[in-house]
């Protein structure tokens, strides 16, 4: 399994897999040509990539990513004869005259790849599902999951979840301070600082922790919706929801800035078996990949924190992703707004509750459901989603909603 880097990394919103993955294959294709004299560039954009693209900016992602060259985007929406949904062809026009072509897959998360080429990361972790990583830590001796990630990753490890979190929660203060009118033609106000303020002047301490939560949710989210810089977490549709938990523990439960740095990346590693094993595409599994994996990460997250052991963290993260399965990808109009924003919200506390049940209800029964499990059941399920409802703004909310 690949180093946690390769699934927490930095770029615009407001998609992973629309706007950062393009983002990274312009600039690698621009990499691989410049020796050889290219005056423009013809793109072409196939799939889900095409039919959501304009609420993604995706084209003018890539046209930023190729500057000063003259660029010219093209969207095909079939998504007939795809290896990936998010398939991306770049052209490079020569000086000679003479054309060079390569077609590329976001698949998920900001990880793009050449077709019908593996990912060219390196492998860091000598195990592939989380059954093997429990039996890894007893053969090594390891107390706990940040141990082992520490040891196989890199002291450095520790730094750069900490970077990753002061973006992240630098972007969601930043956001609470705005009162705009988000982009596109939805016309969604943006309502987290709002929020905030009306839950800290709320009395039950159940409802005034939920709204908190709510608001950091939207808060990241309402700041990936304006193309803002996120932290894939694990990507920019679903980047809302573990930020937004680990900032209400580190401000309202008086956390440690190291322990949350540390939790951050025990739920990035949980996630990564997702990565591994699915998909983090919503174009290709739904949003399950994205929000539910997401909830998985947040609630691995929680139980670290509060020293549940490994198996609690699993049962944890499987309960999370368990009842997201087959949740739909249906952006209203291609952007990510809707209903994206507002389901950042709902999956933190979901997030919460699956961590609460593993605390109170794993000491009664075992869950008979291993994470290992519910990550094959996700990528069947995802399989078996209509491609209209997967990121394709095509079926559900966004055929019957117009806006």
């Amino acid at each position: 399994m690949k180093s946690l880097k390769s699934l927490l990394m930095v770029g615009p919103g407001p998609s992973s897999s629309h706007t950062i993955g393009p983002y990274r294959i312009s600039k690698d294709f621009l990499e691989f040509v410049k020796d050889k004299c290219p005056i423009s560039f013809d793109v072409k954009l196939f799939g889900s990539l095409a039919l959501t693209g304009k609420g993604h900016f995706t084209d003018q992602i890539i046209i930023k990513a190729l500057n000063p060259y003259p660029t010219k985007v093209e969207f095909i929406t079939s998504l007939k004869n795809l290896v990936h949904p998010n398939t991306m062809e770049m052209i490079a026009c020569l000086k000679d005259g003479t054309r060079i072509t390569k077609r590329y897959l976001s698949i998920g998360g900001g990880t793009f790849c050449v077709e019908n080429e593996e990912v060219k990361d390196e492998e860091v972790y000598p195990f592939s599902e989380y059954s093997q990583a429990i039996e890894y830590m007893k053969e090594y001796h390891y107390q706990d999951i940040y141990q082992m990630i520490e040891a196989l990753e890199g002291k450095d490890i520790l730094d750069y979840s900490k970077k990753m979190l002061e973006i992240s929660f630098k972007t969601l203060e930043d956001s609470l301070k705005h009162n705009d009118i988000l982009p596109g033609p939805l016309k969604l106000n943006s309502v987290s600082g709002k929020i905030i303020a009306d839950a800290n002047k709320k009395k039950n301490i159940a409802e005034k922790r939920i709204m908190l939560l709510t608001g950091y949710a939207y808060a990241i989210s309402e700041a990936n919706a304006r193309g803002e810089m996120i932290v894939t977490s694990p990507t920019c549709g679903s980047a809302g929801v573990v930020p937004s938990v680990l900032y209400y523990e580190y401000h309202h439960c008086h956390r440690s800035f190291e322990d949350i740095a540390k939790a951050y990346l025990v739920g990035a590693f949980v996630c990564n078996f997702i990565k591994e094993n699915a998909s983090l595409s919503g174009a290709l599994l739904g949003c399950q990949a994205e929000i539910g994996s997401a909830s998985s990460f947040a609630a691995s997250c929680l139980s670290y924190l509060h020293h549940l052991d490994v198996h609690q963290i699993e049962y944890a993260a499987e309960v999370a992703m368990e009842h997201f399965l087959g949740l739909t990808c249906d952006p209203v109009n291609g952007y990510v707004q809707i209903p994206c924003i507002e389901r950042n919200g709902m999956a933190n506390v979901h997030a919460y509750s699956s961590y609460l049940y593993s605390k109170n209800i794993s000491v009664f029964r075992k869950n008979k459901v291993s994470f290992d499990t519910v990550i094959k059941a996700m990528n069947e399920t995802g399989k078996e989603i209509p491609s209209d409802l997967k990121e394709t703004s095509l079926g559900g909310l966004a055929k019957v909603l117009h806006c």
